[in-house]
């Protein structure tokens, strides 16, 4: 008993740790008194389950059909999912007929033993089972159900993941102690000396005897029941294998970290399809087929596992047992209706949605997971509301509300609060990346290499763009993606006239280089449409489109008119991108909130070299945490000689050092310009 208590709190404790922890160093927020008491009501159902079906139900079952139970476990989670189906989800009535079935397939399991067995002990199997199963409501509500309670149950839902770890830093310990309340209770009613438990610990740890009855089984054709066959013919002392239980407890507990750390890696990574939902759903086929060959082999040879597992500690298993009778005394028909119904209710596993990299928040529903039904817990507390996909509609959405932007000189500002409030649209969460860089008198070498990485995002978001509005392909990085180049001192006096300005030598070269950096990536000879001209307050503006019909904006700015050098060109395009361009336009706040989350400003030196993977990995850690403002990429030079390996040295001390040590700490001080990504 106290293993199964142990095992059981172990993820409670890591719970309480990660509740705390968040709750006192970062942000907390308290839920609703009716919030806070649905959630301890039904994780108290679902520990009370859990007493009884580990504690009371399986003690009294062969391990074969034990492992068949948990696969039972799912009937509140089944109904839940079926009362939170929308109209308009495809195929609604067929997908709910399946439901049905499912659901009756796992109230049958609640009533074939104690009808074939006749033991009234094994009417709590339907009891423990309800209750077992309350643990995972969370997961397959939803607040656009069609049946007001669901509604109420996924407001709830929605609040909890802004309270989840108050509440829980309460209620991992209350389920602790929950638990060990109902072991006394349940060793009361069978009449057992409650003061054992305590007494006989250090002596349960250390050398001891145990009394094992010799049973006799007499021998005739027909498989007799166990009950009736069995004869106690004598008893002997025999010395217990007290270290038996430890070395089960350390690797029960080890195990189910084990699991959840690589399944959650798994999801993070996606795999998910082969290396979690897979083996999540294998896990007890498996388990019984094992079972099934370890009782067989053991029935034709006692003494097959005597050196490897006690006797007295082997697998509870019926007399004379053999893999042919699996069939026929074991429900296995039945068992199989349990396990294709279970796969049925969590088929979500198999189709994950989630970002590269996402935080445990966005891959599961509480905190941790349940050490005594790892399987069960893994497929049922992987969250089914994961990030919906960027659709084909989203696209021609956005193309619409495109205007000519490169028109204004002077910002004109529309209140969008005296417009109607529509909800947040759909395309609102597609990723805009704005690249902004700064140039002033590179080279024409260094201009090449920022181009050339310019012409290869191009043709990425081209590539991406094209697969998803014609091949209909899902593309859940898909980005939107616009170059700005801000210029510093980009004009001269005039050739024919002091009174005049004209673009400098640096700007002709930027000019002339554009055509032959594209031509190298797409290794063909390409000449763009000369750039349109736009006079403007602080110098001029230059529009290229380049192949991939994305846009590249040059700002050259007159330092008689504007503040020039870097730190000022930062200021002037977040506040152009994201003041004038985001914050300006003629919409509700809710989507400028979102679309401003999803935006973001890839700072950028003129001699930068760098692929659109490199881009993608930020955009993944930005995702990951919304409350994420910067990150940015390892920066090193290229190059030989002293000099390069000092600066190789130099900027690897301030990534991996300075700016790790500044990230734990607190936050980092300072994100370089030269490659790093800014959250609108």
């Amino acid at each position: 008993m106290w293993a199964l208590m142990i095992a059981f709190a172990v993820p409670e404790i890591g719970t309480f740790i990660r509740s705390t922890r968040i709750c006192f160093f970062k942000s907390m927020k308290k839920p609703l008194k009716s919030h806070f008491l649905l959630v301890f009501l039904m994780e108290s159902f679902h520990t009370i389950g859990l007493v009884l079906l580990f504690f009371v139900v399986l003690p009294e079952v062969d391990s074969v059909k034990g492992a068949m139970l948990t696969n039972c476990l799912c009937v509140i989670p089944g109904m839940l999912g079926l009362f939170s189906r929308t109209n308009k989800e495809g195929k609604r009535a067929v997908k709910s007929i399946v439901d049905l079935a499912a659901i009756a397939a796992q109230i049958t399991g609640f009533v074939v033993w104690p009808l074939l067995e006749n033991r009234p002990v094994l009417w709590l199997i339907p009891i423990s089972a309800l209750l077992t199963s309350c643990g995972w409501w969370e997961n397959y509500v939803s607040p656009q159900s069609p049946f007001s309670f669901v509604r109420s149950l996924g407001r709830v839902k929605e609040d909890l993941k802004q309270t989840r770890y108050f509440t829980y830093m309460f209620l991992s310990v209350w389920k602790i102690m929950l638990l060990f309340c109902f072991v006394l209770v349940i060793l009361f009613v069978r009449g057992d000396e409650v003061a054992n438990l305590f007494s006989l610990f250090g002596a349960g740890y250390g050398p001891h005897k145990i009394v094992v009855e010799e049973v006799a089984l007499p021998f005739s054709s027909a498989l007799p029941d166990l009950v009736e066959a069995s004869q106690a013919v004598d008893t002997i002392d025999i010395d217990a294998a007290y270290n038996t239980v430890t070395y089960v407890l350390i690797i029960q507990i080890l195990a189910a970290y084990l699991c959840y750390i690589f399944g959650k890696f798994a999801c993070k990574i996606l795999i998910q399809g082969f290396s979690y939902a897979f083996p999540v759903n294998l896990t007890v086929p498996v388990a019984i087929s094992l079972l099934i060959a370890a009782c067989g082999i053991r029935n034709d040879d006692p003494c097959f596992f005597h050196g490897s597992i006690p006797d007295y500690l082997f697998f509870e298993s019926p007399p004379v047992f053999r893999l042919n009778d699996f069939a026929s005394r074991q429900m296995a028909w039945a068992w199989l209706l349990w396990l294709l119904s279970q796969t049925w209710i969590t088929l979500h596993i198999w189709t994950p949605k989630c970002e590269r990299l996402a935080n445990t928040e966005k891959l599961f529903v509480t905190p941790m997971y349940n050490a005594l039904l790892i399987d069960q817990s893994m497929a049922m507390n992987r969250r089914r509301d994961d990030q919906a996909d960027v659709k084909t509609e989203d696209l021609a959405e956005i193309e619409k509300e495109k205007g000519d932007e490169y028109y204004e000189t002077i910002s004109v500002h529309t209140d969008g609060s005296a417009l109607p409030r529509p909800s947040v649209k759909s395309s609102d969460h597609i990723t805009r990346i704005y690249a902004c860089a700064t140039l002033w008198h590179e080279t024409k070498e260094e201009m090449m290499v920022f181009l050339k990485s310019i012409m290869r995002m191009d043709e990425d978001q081209c590539a991406r763009r094209v697969a998803q509005k014609y091949l209909r392909i899902v593309d859940p990085d898909y980005y939107e993606f616009e170059t700005h180049i801000f210029f510093d001192d980009a004009f001269e006096i005039s050739d024919h006239s002091d009174e005049d300005i004209q673009c400098n030598r640096f700007v002709k070269i930027l000019v002339d280089t554009i055509d032959e950096a594209a031509s190298e990536v797409h290794q063909t000879n390409i000449r763009l449409r000369p750039p349109k001209k736009y006079p403007t307050p602080y110098g001029g503006r230059l529009v290229w489109t380049l192949p991939g019909k994305t846009k590249m904006i040059a700002h050259l700015k007159d330092k008689d008119r504007i503040r020039h050098r870097k730190r000022w060109s930062q200021v002037m395009y977040m506040y152009y991108l994201l003041g004038h361009r985001l914050m300006e336009l003629p919409i509700s706040v809710d989507r400028k909130e979102v679309m401003a989350e999803n935006t973001y400003l890839l700072t950028l030196d003129g001699d930068i070299d760098f692929n659109p993977s490199a881009v993608t990995l930020l955009i993944d850690l930005m995702k990951k945490n919304k409350n994420l403002g910067a990150a940015c990429g390892r920066i090193h030079p290229i190059g030989s000689g002293p000099m390069v390996w000092y600066q190789k040295f130099e900027y690897a001390i301030g990534h991996w050092l300075q700016k790790a040590t500044e990230h734990m700490i607190g936050c980092v001080l300072c994100s370089p310009g030269c490659f790093s990504l800014f959250r609108g």
